[in-house]
């Protein structure tokens, strides 16, 4: 099985408008097309900086890469620019792909 995680760094002072920028469009578009699945939300611990909050949505892929490929092209990379031109600089986002190796 494969994770895709994206983790953001947030500026405080966009941080509520971040957080139901995710709950609204975030989630439902990483569930469209069942590429993705059981997306979760999670607070990073670690200090990202002075006035920055960290967040990360991790999700599932049931499929494979090649699955992956097609939701970032058909979803993800719009979902992405939607978030930059909302946001802009003050939210910063970076994607891993990871595959679990033992549960």
């Amino acid at each position: 099985m494969l994770i895709y995680n994206t983790s953001f760094h947030v500026e405080e002072q966009v941080l509520q408008q971040f957080l139901c920028f995710v709950k609204d469009d975030y989630f439902p578009a990483i569930t469209q097309g069942m590429y993705l699945q059981n997306p979760r939300l999670l607070h990073l611990m670690n200090n990202v900086g002075d006035n920055l909050y960290g967040y990360a949505v991790m999700a599932e892929v049931p499929g494979d890469i090649v699955a992956l490929k097609k939701w970032r092209k058909e979803t993800g990379d719009a979902l992405i620019s939607s978030l930059q031109q909302k946001f802009g600089t003050k939210v910063v986002s970076f994607s891993t792909t990871m595959k679990v190796i033992k549960e």
